[in-house]
């Protein structure tokens, strides 16, 4: 089983709302550690209870950019959020939890932090903010799973299936070599997704694995 869960933005920015988090992240960093250092421990609270119920993944969806790059600046991922970060996905591990984190955007100036963070694996790899599967793979698929890359914004909802077929089996020529792959769209399959195009979705992920196998 599979919980979503957060780690360290969603929520504080949320609480708060965003603009005010956002200002106090800058103008009063103590209050906005605070409210980060409680959702922490409310989430790892609500990790140890789901551990006994057989949970076995936690998914954290705080979003840390837009498409045209982070929320917040480097320096200020690194200094107020990282370190949470790493504390409550270290809390998952310690409860024996593995963690996927989910971000969209391009989060490439942050690449290194979220990598290091001790995440298990990392989704969605979001084409329409520029993120490549291949650089991806290249640079971090021996240290993290990637998971995604299908694009569901436009692809799966206004293109073909045939064009969903390829860029399927793009993405699998890609990321499946060595493992580590989590073949998936790039965020969900949501209710414009046209049904022939998750078909052929579903239907590459079966050709080229039967391909692999036999």
């Amino acid at each position: 089983m599979i919980l979503h869960l957060n780690d360290a933005l969603s929520i504080p920015s949320r609480l708060m709302g965003f603009e005010d988090f956002l200002v106090a992240a800058m103008a009063d960093p103590e209050l906005a550690a605070e409210v980060i250092d409680l959702t922490v421990s409310v989430n790892l609270s609500m990790a140890a209870q789901a551990r006994r119920r057989g949970v076995e993944f936690v998914y954290t969806g705080d979003d840390y950019a837009y498409n045209a790059g982070p929320m917040l600046s480097p320096e200020l991922f690194r200094e107020l959020i990282l370190p949470r970060v790493r504390r409550v996905v270290a809390g998952y591990h310690e409860l024996g939890l593995l963690v996927i984190k989910h971000t969209d955007g391009d989060i490439r100036p942050l690449l290194e932090e979220i990598v290091g963070a001790g995440f298990d694996g990392l989704d969605p790899i979001d084409p329409l903010a520029g993120m490549d599967l291949a650089e991806m793979k290249e640079r971090f698929g021996r240290r993290i799973a990637l998971k995604g890359n299908v694009d569901c914004a436009g692809l799966l909802t206004f293109g073909t299936p045939e064009e969903v077929r390829a860029a399927s089996f793009r993405c699998l020529e890609v990321g499946a070599p060595g493992g580590r792959y989590v073949f998936s769209s790039s965020n969900s399959i949501h209710s414009s997704v046209r049904p022939e195009n998750y078909r052929a979705m579903l239907g590459a992920w079966r050709e080229f694995n039967g391909a692999r196998v036999g």
